[in-house]
């Protein structure tokens, strides 16, 4: 009885852990690439620095690729920025 209910209680268990985001090594942008997509950003809405605020950074499918969000404080534009592992800002775009 006891391996039945373990049995319909494991695939239960993975699709809820399946709906988690785990951060692991690695699926975060470098703090260099942060502080490139903001410097991008700044210039994009010609908006000071200092302005911008990362709101979270995670690796995309493509290989070494982060998708970095960020926000306006003054604002409250929000936008995302694609960046690779060196710093590369491939591009900011509007987030609604």
């Amino acid at each position: 009885m006891r391996k039945r209910l373990l049995f319909l209680a494991a695939p239960a268990l993975l699709a809820l852990l399946a709906g988690c985001t785990v951060s692991t090594p690695g699926s975060q942008a470098t703090a260099q690439g942060q502080k490139d997509c903001v410097t991008a950003a700044a210039r994009r809405y010609k908006q000071p620095p200092e302005s911008f605020v990362v709101e979270g950074s995670a690796v995309t499918t493509a290989a070494e690729v982060y998708e970095v969000r960020l926000r306006n404080t003054a604002t409250g534009q929000r936008a995302k920025c694609s960046v690779d592992q060196n710093g590369t800002v491939m591009g900011v775009i509007d987030l609604r």
